[in-house]
């Protein structure tokens, strides 16, 4: 008996013995359709089970064909899904149509645990085993064992349920080895990451990892998450630049009924689609490419002889990786991620994202935050970023660094090295960083933003000033005598006096301090959790060229004053206590509380100096229990030791309460005003 029998005989035992085998038993290939196999899997340690499709004609040519990888749902297999009712035979004819092969994953983690692929609640990230880590594994041994196109333009996801958080989740995380994906029915958001250090990530806030990749959501008007994807909808939309397709129709929580494959063709036919149009334009790239680069090649030998490489050229022309895009963002909540050539190495242990922002030829910037949207930041992080090879080799380089925490420009130099890659340290309180040499143009970037009185958050009802900070990471060649700046948003609730400004540039001028854009804001606080803030788009225009960046800003929303508050300082008001202090239940300095309004646990947003933003902890709880979806937060606050005594702090605050079928988490506003006492000997550290 060889290895794959043995492997094969020992999975159905465990099967039998968990009581979750299937009717429709692994292995059984039916008229030929498909072959499930086994592959040995280092991230698991054993041999890992896959079922594979190989389309019409493989066999008799030398064709090498793009590969769909599905994912499925909870307690599903490679080989079954019973809520999404696949016709696994029939999906060969989809197969043979579009000539491409399809692999069907297995996502499970343990025979034991019918939940697959180790994300859900705190609870349910029992291992530390990734399937982030698998899946470039498999991807690996699917190309290595089958004629297969192996660029990222080839390769698509299609996932259902979990498999579609995860299907939008990896194809976030590998933008660069995956050109489509299609969530069915996907859950909205889960804890991913180890047991120890897990972190929420909600798909919503995260559409900028997939703006290189075609997405597509599918939404059943009866599925159980209809109003779950339906704010992950509007997450997408909010993000604007994510190339999406949004279907909504008419069913439950399902891919097909009964005996059809329409919905998983139209699914295939949308991956396919991509396939095409993401080769040609990647192949037109590289054709535009590498004319350039003969071009500057045939610059470089004609200059003189006492030029270096780097005078020979004006413009740094190495792609950062195949395909890779000009200019990229990327929210990542491990430690250390590869992407796009770039490769990023931090000490980071605590939960909570590492974000590359506007990462081009001319720089990056680095920051870090405790959670999504724009969660304080995790500053004693430090990490490691070597970049893509899209530098010229053993060249030097000028750095303009602005660190946030010092609100300084520091100047340096740095040289490249053989392979045409800068190494650079970075710290996780946030920083922005030019590269750039003598012969290079500018290249202004969005720094930062204040309103009058330095707040952030946008007032509701009046009339204010948005004041916006530029920073040029770029060189100093051909730098205009001005320039001007567009600012736009879709939400019609903002309006700009004049959304145009045009401001002297000086040499030597890093930072530049735009006139104010007066604008007014009406907007209204969402009832569900779709993205509350607003998103802004800037137009940077120069003689020679324009650039674009964007950032977003918090809305501190009217709504009526909360009338039943309750303080959580070491006291149990309802099942867990969350604060800390003497329990005397009322708020004191130096104490961390939580809010209740009523029974319900609040989410709150000040920007009072006496509540240290970087003080804040967001407790998490699931409200029904009974399917594990969309996740309520409510906000601990330290109230600071120094805080005078009848002070009043004044919070906008809220609540969310769900329904089960469907899951619908609606959510109540209010304001808090919270006087704050300070008892003698109450005062901590």
């Amino acid at each position: 008996m060889n290895r794959k029998f043995l492997s094969y005989a020992f999975t159905l035992i465990l099967f039998f013995c968990f009581g979750t085998l299937s009717a429709q038993e692994p292995g059984k290939e039916e008229d030929g359709a498909y072959q499930d196999l086994s592959h040995y899997s280092r991230v698991f340690g054993h041999d890992k089970l896959y079922r594979l499709y190989l389309p019409r004609g493989y066999a008799g040519s030398a064709r090498r064909y793009p590969v769909i990888y599905f994912f499925h749902g909870w307690g599903g297999r490679h080989f079954k899904d019973d809520n999404a009712k696949l016709e696994y035979k029939k999906i060969k004819e989809l197969v043979d149509q579009y000539q491409t092969i399809l692999v069907m994953w297995d996502g499970n983690i343990d025979l034991s645990e019918p939940r697959p692929y180790n994300v859900g609640n705190h609870e349910d990230v029992k291992f530390n085993i990734q399937m982030k880590d698998y899946f470039p594994e498999l991807v690996e041994h699917i190309d290595s064992a089958y004629r297969t196109l192996s660029d990222r333009t080839h390769r698509g996801i299609i996932g259902f349920s979990m498999g579609g958080f995860m299907s939008l989740f990896l194809a976030g995380k590998y933008p660069d080895k995956v050109c489509a994906a299609v969530s069915m029915a996907g859950s909205p958001e889960f804890f991913v990451g180890y047991p120890d250090n897990q972190e929420l990530y909600p798909v919503r806030y995260t559409f900028i990892n997939l703006r290189q990749v075609d997405t597509r959501i599918h939404n059943g008007n009866t599925d159980i998450l209809y109003y779950l994807n339906s704010e992950v909808h509007e997450g997408a939309l909010w993000d604007e630049q994510v190339n999406l397709q949004y279907w909504p129709f008419i069913g439950g929580h399902m891919v097909d009924r009964p005996g059809e494959t329409k919905v998983f063709g139209s699914a295939m036919k949308f991956i396919t689609e991509s396939f095409k149009k993401r080769s040609a334009e990647a192949a037109s790239a590289a054709g535009i490419k590498s004319r350039v680069a003969a071009s500057a090649t045939a610059t470089a030998s004609s200059a003189p002889a006492t030029a270096t490489p780097a005078a020979a050229t004006s413009a740094n022309l190495r792609p950062a990786a195949p395909f890779a895009p000009d200019s990229w963002s990327h929210y990542d909540l491990y430690p250390s991620f590869d992407l796009w050539g770039y490769q990023v190495t931090s000490d980071k242990r605590d939960p909570g994202f590492l974000f590359l922002k506007n990462t081009g030829q001319k720089g990056f910037g680095f920051y870090t935050y405790r959670w999504l949207p724009a969660g304080p930041s995790l500053p004693d992080v430090h990490a490691t970023i070597v970049t893509a090879p899209r530098y010229i080799p053993f060249v030097t380089y000028h750095l303009a660094r602005y660190k946030r925490s010092a609100g300084t420009v520091s100047f340096d130099s740095l040289k490249s090295d053989g392979e045409g890659r800068l190494l650079l340290d970075c710290g996780g309180a946030g920083e922005e960083i030019g590269v750039y040499r003598p012969t290079d143009d500018p290249e202004f970037v969005f720094l930062d933003y204040s309103l009058r009185g330095l707040h952030h958050y946008l007032p509701v009802g009046k009339t204010d000033e948005l004041r916006i900070r530029l920073f040029n990471r770029g060189g100093e060649n051909r730098l205009p005598s001005q320039i001007q700046i567009r600012i736009r948003t879709k939400d019609p609730s903002v309006k700009f006096a004049d959304s145009t400004v045009t401001i002297k540039v000086y040499p030597g001028q890093r930072i530049l301090e735009l006139p104010s854009f007066v604008f007014s804001c009406n907007k209204k606080p969402p009832p569900h959790a779709e993205p509350a803030d607003i998103r802004f788009h800037l137009t940077i225009g120069t003689p020679a060229s324009s650039t674009r960046d964007e950032f977003t800003a918090p809305v501190f929303f009217q709504a009526p004053a909360f009338d039943s508050i309750r303080v959580d300082d070491g006291r149990l008001i309802r099942d867990t206590i969350m604060g800390s202090g003497n329990g005397n239940g009322i708020a004191e300095a130096g104490e961390r509380v939580l809010l209740y309004q009523g029974s319900h646990r609040l989410r709150l947003y000040t920007e009072d100096p006496w509540v240290p933003p970087g003080k804040e902890r967001l407790a998490d709880e699931m409200i029904p229990g009974r399917w594990p979806d969309g996740f309520t937060l409510s906000s601990v606050v330290e109230l600071s030791p120094d805080c005078p005594d009848g002070h009043t702090v004044e919070f906008l605050a809220g609540y969310e309460t769900k329904t089960f079928n469907p899951i619908e988490r609606k959510l109540t506003w209010g304001r808090v005003r919270l006087t704050v006492r300070h008892i003698a000997g109450n005062r901590r550290n």
